[in-house]
């Protein structure tokens, strides 16, 4: 199967190394087949904000590209076209927006921030994603889609969190949870993050061992062509999964991932 999907590991895999662990968490990275990493600008990522060309030397260096950025919430409009610069630097397209959790469920006005913040990232070649998540405004299907009714889809682009989703899209039942929504708005997806949630684990799980469906998920990538970046993260903040480290987590969906789709 040919495809043009590349697939990023995300920094909370490895409760989000920074400084001096920087560097090697790239190597592992490397070594466990991936193309690209994603982090939080405000953790992993925030010493290279004003330093994007020493990000992109290490990323050069190691063989690896800057798939997306994970943005929470920040009340100075300035701090996201400094992430905007800084991703424009790395040739990266994809800005996610964490919105804080256990807010009021404000749409219209998460809509018009969003807005102003994807017409201003368009400007660096980055497209703006509203990032689903537990406890966030747009945290269940419904709310998921009450978030995009309010955007302009030409400024904010949809993509999608399939861990969260199978946590937290309670209108369904799990195993039927990322895969409805995917199947709804097919033509609209333009970046996924792979994730896997079940009780015992939580979101600190490894693709295929929670209650995602990923056969049909893998199914509807050979359907629909979809292109560009995959992300696997889970939830390492919350320590091993298992007793298995990071690295070997990250294998684990990585080989779960070239299984399914030849990746």
């Amino acid at each position: 199967m040919k495809t043009d999907i590349q697939v990023a590991a995300m920094g909370l895999n490895w409760n989000n190394p920074a400084g001096e662990q920087f560097e090697p968490w790239l190597m592992e990275v490397k070594e466990a087949g991936y193309d690209g990493i994603t982090g939080f600008a405000s953790s992993s990522l925030a010493s290279f904000m004003d330093r994007p060309h020493q990000l992109k030397a290490m990323l050069d260096r190691n063989g690896l590209k800057l798939a997306s950025v994970d943005v929470h919430f920040q009340p100075d409009f300035d701090y996201y076209k400094k992430v905007c610069e800084c991703l424009a630097v790395n040739g990266c397209e994809i800005l996610a927006y964490i919105d804080p959790k256990g807010g009021p469920k404000a749409y219209r006005e998460l809509g018009e921030w969003l807005d102003r913040i994807g017409e201003m990232s368009l400007g660096y070649g980055v497209r703006t994603f509203y990032h689903n998540h537990t406890r966030g405004i747009g945290e269940t299907f419904t709310d998921l889609e009450r978030v995009h009714a309010e955007v302009d889809p030409a400024r904010v682009f949809m993509m999608l969190d399939l861990g969260h989703a199978t946590k937290d899209f309670i209108e369904l039942p799990p195993q039927e949870r990322a895969i409805a929504f995917l199947r709804k708005y097919k033509e609209r997806i333009k970046f996924m993050e792979f994730k896997d949630w079940n009780e015992r684990t939580d979101l600190n799980t490894p693709l295929g061992e929670g209650y995602c469906d990923y056969e049909a998920v893998f199914q509807w990538v050979r359907d629909t062509g979809y292109q560009g970046w995959i992300l696997v993260e889970q939830n390492g903040n919350d320590g091993l999964s298992l007793d298995r480290t990071p690295l070997e987590c990250a294998m684990l969906s990585r080989a779960f991932l070239q299984r399914g789709l030849a990746v």
